[in-house]
């Protein structure tokens, strides 16, 4: 395997963690890796630590629950990679080239060798973005994934949501480095609450209900502030908007601190075209005062001890412009939002123990006063929970990892009055690798009760890489997920009063869903070609649906399919990166025997980054949806649907040694569009940045 892994080193090197784009100067780099073990399991709390720096800090930083890390490194410097019961590797550092590193087990007979690449780390499940344009795009780097469809609700102050392969936003879970963000309220997490710079880096996972229980029943966003670079940023745009902020990084041998912040406003009023009158208006009440706080401390109490703290604190007021048509130009909505995190990761030779406290809050304000239909209403949620992960090691080929987890969520609000839910979960997951006929086979199962419901899922999953290899260096790779997840009902649907027009039901069931996947990867001097097929059933799913006396009550009843085939192409140069994905969407509402509401016929992806040299780069992105079913038809109206769009978001950046100077600009070709029935967006946006590295 290590002979192997030496032969394969160098076109891995171009490969492996496909969507990150390293912008270099003269004097620094950024280096995005990954560590796994031998075989193919990736590594977190690996310690990467820099070597003759000349930075006045110690610079080092640890990898993350999957395995990845991103580091702000000289040139021509080393790094040193360590982790209790791994053996320790030193490594000279290539410029320009995102990796994938191997420790080795220190009671396995494998002689240390400086490998970058092996077979198996495709395995891995989680895929990274970082780049420059997803940091000052308005939708950060959102609109840059592959499969993931955005729905807005009018400019940078609307509320924002995303579902992977078109689903329902309740059914993809937010993550802030590695820390659950679901509203217990609705389910869902509203992403326009972050600033775009805080969105800049994203972990991603498709089928992640086993690892991730309740509202992932499509896949899961992690998004990841803790190894932003040192810098300070100022930004102004169209439509009065300025954002400026810093990242500052406090390193010592046993200590680090990182602290990112920033502030951004934006006026918000736009000219549109009213999709009816076809007449041109002012989109008014849009604006948005908003403050960004997240510290991230490491500490490594002894070399098989580290404590990490994470802290995060947002304050967002805006004007609620809603639809074209409601609520009035009065109305306002503020939310403070804070989180704080703290985990204990203890090693042993060959297993580890996890164990962490959350607790977040959430104020949440809506005041209209407008006086022929004045509306006020407050929530104040509260979350916290204590879990814990144990991962052993076998033998060199199996593993497994168990999980618990104990949440209550609480909330005090004008509407709900006060309630509290208590959930907890378990989870087991066993690998198998065989590296010597490269495929790995992955059961997980997982166990969630929460009040009167409980839920059973699992997953299997098998992977088979390297098939058909030649002497090209070019391969097949085999991979399939079968399983079921499943989403709790809200406080909303459980708890909403008993009014005149509404209310909740407190004997939801779980929606549930039934998912098998394919794909087949191949890799050859034309470039890297991803074709993926999902088939997934839903069921349960909870609509609101009027009674016999015309009330609004959430019930079980509605089913619905999707079958979606993604294709993905992705081309390295030696200064470029190109990534093309063409995504189609047969879905189907079984009630209504109609296609689901919101779900395009299909959408593509276009988006390359190109270095003209080491201090100029490029980036564009270029997504198109298609047409879609904003509203179905009734004995009222007629059925609505959404023309196709495509909008272009582009970036040219120029590094004078620490200044940086960048202009994005997003729409640049002006589009006319809604992806929410009677939000219209602003047209072309224009930005420019400074950055100053410190």
């Amino acid at each position: 395997d290590v002979e192997r892994s030496r032969g394969l080193g160098d076109v891995y090197k171009r490969q492996i963690l496909l969507s990150s784009i390293l912008i270099s100067n003269l004097f620094s780099q950024t280096l995005n890796g990954t560590v796994i073990d031998t075989s193919g399991q990736p590594l977190s709390h690996v310690i990467v630590r820099e070597l003759h720096s000349d930075n006045q800090n110690d610079n080092w930083t640890t990898t993350n629950d999957n395995g990845s890390f991103v580091i702000e490194v000289s040139a021509d410097s080393k790094i040193e990679l360590n982790r209790i019961g791994f053996e320790s590797k030193t490594i000279q550092l290539d410029i320009n080239e995102s990796k994938v590193f191997i420790l080795a087990n220190e009671n396995v007979n494998l002689r240390a060798v400086n490998v970058y690449g092996k077979s198996n780390s495709r395995y891995l499940k989680n895929t990274s973005l970082k780049n420059n344009l997803g940091s000052f795009s308005r939708n950060g780097s959102l609109s840059q994934l592959p499969s993931l469809e955005l729905r807005t609700y009018g400019g940078y102050a609307g509320v924002t949501s995303a579902s992977f392969d078109a689903g329902f936003a309740r059914h993809t879970k937010v993550l802030f480095n590695g820390v659950d963000l679901t509203d217990a309220q609705n389910g869902q997490v509203d992403l326009s609450s972050f600033p775009s710079f805080a969105l800049s880096s994203l972990n991603y996972r498709l089928n992640s209900g086993t690892t991730y229980g309740s509202g992932s029943i499509d896949g899961t966003l992690d998004i990841n502030t803790k190894n932003s670079p040192n810098r300070i940023f100022y930004s102004s745009g169209d439509y009065g908007f300025n954002q400026y902020g810093a990242t500052y990084t406090i390193g010592r041998e046993k200590s680090k601190r990182t602290i990112t912040v920033g502030k951004t406003t934006y006026d918000g009023d736009y000219e549109f075209k009213d999709s009816v009158s076809g007449l041109s208006s002012k989109r008014e009440n849009n604006s948005i005062d908003q403050f960004f706080l997240a510290m991230n401390r490491e500490f490594l109490v002894r070399d098989d001890l580290i404590i990490n703290i994470n802290s995060l604190t947002t304050k967002n007021t805006r004007g609620a412009a809603g639809s074209t048509s409601f609520p009035s130009a009065l109305a306002t909505r503020t939310d403070e939002y804070e989180l704080y995190s703290l985990s204990f990761m203890k090693f042993f030779a060959d297993s580890n123990l996890k164990v962490y406290m959350n607790r977040s809050t959430n104020n949440q304000v809506y005041d209209d006063p407008n006086e022929s239909f004045p509306v006020f209403s407050e929530h104040d949620l509260d979350q916290s929970s204590f879990g814990l992960d144990f991962a052993k090691e076998i033998t060199s080929n199996l593993d497994y990892r168990l999980s618990a987890k104990q949440k209550v969520d609480s909330i005090s609000s004008t509407d709900l009055s006060n309630q509290e839910l208590n959930s907890s979960s378990a989870t087991f997951l066993l690998n198998y690798t065989d590296s010597e006929k490269d495929f790995k086979i992955s059961p997980s199962t997982r166990f969630d009760k929460q009040s009167g419901n409980d839920k059973l899922t699992y997953n299997v999953s098998f992977e088979s890489v390297d098939q058909f290899a030649k002497g090209d260096l070019s391969y097949f790779d085999f991979g399939l997920d079968a399983g079921t997840s499943f989403q709790f009902p809200t406080l909303n649907d459980l708890y909403w009063p008993d009014g005149l027009y509404s209310a909740g039901n407190p004997d939801l069931k779980p929606e549930e869903s039934d998912y098998f996947s394919v794909n087949m990867t191949n890799n050859s001097v034309v470039g890297k070609f991803t074709v993926t097929a999902t088939m997934k059933d839903y069921e349960n799913l909870i609509l609101w649906q009027p009674n016999e006396s015309f009330k609004y009550i959430p019930i079980n009843v509605s089913s619905a399919s999707r079958t979606t085939y993604n294709i993905n192409f992705l081309k390295e140069f030696a200064s470029s990166q190109l990534q093309i994905s063409y995504n189609i969407y047969d879905s189907k509402d079984n009630d209504m025997d109609e296609k689901l509401l919101y779900v395009p016929d299909f959408s593509a992806n276009i988006f390359l980054s190109h270095n003209f040299n080491q201090s100029m780069n490029m980036v564009f992105n270029y997504k198109y949806t298609g047409k879609r079913i904003l509203q179905y038809g009734s004995d009222f109206s007629d059925q609505t649907d959404g023309d196709a769009f495509g909008v272009l978001d582009l970036s040219i950046s120029k590094d004078f040694d620490a200044l940086k100077a960048s202009l994005i600009v997003d729409n640049l070709l002006d589009e006319t569009f809604e992806s929410t029935l009677g939000y219209p967006e602003p047209g072309r946006s224009i930005k420019l940045v400074a950055e100053y590295k410190i």
